[in-house]
């Protein structure tokens, strides 16, 4: 039988919520656990878990509509199942008020991406909201509003004391489109010639519906894993890695907040895909130069102008050029933390780059992969089976081999960013695992005094994970020793 995905209660007021985002589409293969969707109620932005393991068909409920509580969404039959009758699948209920709440108990199947708004009282303040003094609007109606081209500064909130919510910019999106439609249909009844036709629809289509970039780069698929005060954290992620991979750190930032009992000051944590990676395209991934203009736009954007930067490994090597941009770059970075980052030496495993890329099969992706940890028990069948499902795609594999023959030719490495540490006025931090088998930690040897390296034993190439209490408190360490 079929597992039902419904729309879970988050909080005990809840009857109805909107899907503020999908991760799947029909026929994808999920592992319980993963993120699905996203729902969004006038209290918080929530982030909902495949309940099982398997194929996903019959989703039946669209980005921006409302539906109650308990209603099936979509559906995750087994390997090999036969899908059931599609009219049989559009008579199913709303489940019963006990298996609502079952459904959501349990961080592995409902995971609170923000911090729940009080409806009484003064306003949280979030990261979105000091950007800006006059918007507020929660993550996913940023999202939607960058996606159907919606200036936020043109919708009227009906969230919590007038927080934009996701259905607004819907609302707002279907508002404009209608003005145009009928501005276009005036143009045609006014006009003979089908060139003036063209001209007068062209500009009849208000601007926002194609926002102008000021630069040539387009921005990059991101998601804030959390919302918070102050200048954000931007995180950078790997080679062959995508945003996703950053979650179960950000967990661990978020016990490092509380337990230092600085939960409601902790900065707002917003994840990047690089190009060719995840859901950016290959655009701008070219050069470093290409790619550093790409995440400049991006986080001038989301109306960023001073943030905190991370970065892991070929993501270490764009943050570091990004903070030698200085002056260049519209956001001014407030602190560096570069986890076992690419650019300080020339070597790396060559084996490993061109056999990730090369894989096709799940026993060939765990060999590559045990590489990453010193201690290869570490590696479990979720993480294979997720960078299986990501680099599943032989197109996906090919853009990063191209990427890799760029940055990483013939087994080296052709980006050298040593000297620019010297010359960078921010607080920064160098991460490494001792028993890293893809870019050796002896890169650390030698950096300028001002920076702090911090080497761990026992650690592979991935100390966000292997050793991610310890790393979290690092990057906690330096974003407040530049506040």
């Amino acid at each position: 039988m079929p597992t039902e995905v419904i729309l879970p209660r988050v909080d005990m007021d809840m009857t109805e919520g909107m899907i503020a985002a999908w991760h799947v589409h029909e026929g994808d293969t999920v592992r319980a656990g993963t993120v699905i969707f996203e729902i969004e109620t006038s209290k918080a932005t929530m982030e909902v878990d495949a309940p099982a393991s398997g194929v996903i068909r019959h989703i039946r409920t669209e980005v921006g509509e409302s539906v109650p509580v308990g209603t099936p969404v979509a559906w995750i039959y087994a390997h090999g199942e036969a899908a059931a009758d599609l009219a049989m699948v559009n008579e199913a209920q709303p489940v019963a008020g006990d298996e609502i709440d079952a459904a959501v108990s349990g961080e592995d199947v409902l995971r609170q991406k923000l911090a729940t708004v009080e409806t009484s009282g003064p306003p949280v303040v979030s990261a979105s909201i000091e950007r800006s003094d006059t918007l507020r609007a929660t993550p996913a109606a940023r999202r939607v509003a960058r996606e159907r081209g919606v200036r936020l500064e043109d919708v009227a909130g009906t969230g919590p004391h007038g927080r934009i919510v996701a259905h607004d910019v819907l609302r707002e999106r279907a508002t404009v489109t209608a003005t145009t439609t009928d501005a276009a249909a005036a143009a045609v009844s006014s006009s003979a010639a089908t060139t003036e036709v063209t001209a007068t629809i062209a500009t009849a289509t208000p601007s926002r519906l194609s926002p102008a970039v000021p630069s040539s780069a387009s921005p990059l698929h991101r998601i804030w894993l959390r919302e918070g005060a102050g200048d954000p954290l931007v995180l950078l992620h790997g080679f062959a890695a995508e945003l996703n991979s950053w979650r179960p750190f950000c967990h661990a930032l978020d016990r490092v907040a509380r337990s230092a009992r600085s939960a409601r000051s902790a900065p707002g944590v917003l994840a990047l895909d690089l190009p060719a990676h995840g859901k950016s395209t290959v655009e701008h991934a070219g050069s470093i130069d290409e790619i550093v203009e790409a995440v400049d736009e991006t986080l001038a954007a989301e109306n960023i102008t001073h943030c905190h930067l991370a970065g892991h490994s070929f993501g270490g090597a764009v943050a570091l050029a990004f903070a030698a941009h200085g002056p260049l770059a519209r956001t001014k970075i407030r602190s560096l933390t570069l986890i076992a980052p690419a650019g300080l030496g020339p070597d790396s495993n060559a084996a490993f780059v061109r056999g990730i890329t090369q894989a096709s099969r799940r026993a060939s992706f765990a060999a590559w992969l045990k590489e990453l940890f010193a201690d290869p028990s570490q590696l479990d069948d979720v993480f294979v089976a997720t960078a299986e499902q990501q680099l599943a795609d032989a197109e996906v594999r090919a853009r990063l081999a191209a990427l890799a023959d760029t940055f990483f030719p013939d087994g080296a490495q052709s980006l050298d960013l040593r000297h620019v540490l010297g010359a960078l006025n921010m607080p920064v931090r160098v991460i490494w695992g001792l028993q890293d088998r893809i870019l050796p930690a002896r890169h650390a040897d030698g950096l300028p005094g001002r920076v702090a390296v911090h080497r761990f034993a026992r650690v592979g190439h991935l100390p966000q994970l292997e050793a991610r209490d310890e790393v979290a408190a690092i990057v906690a360490q330096t974003i407040a020793s530049a506040t």
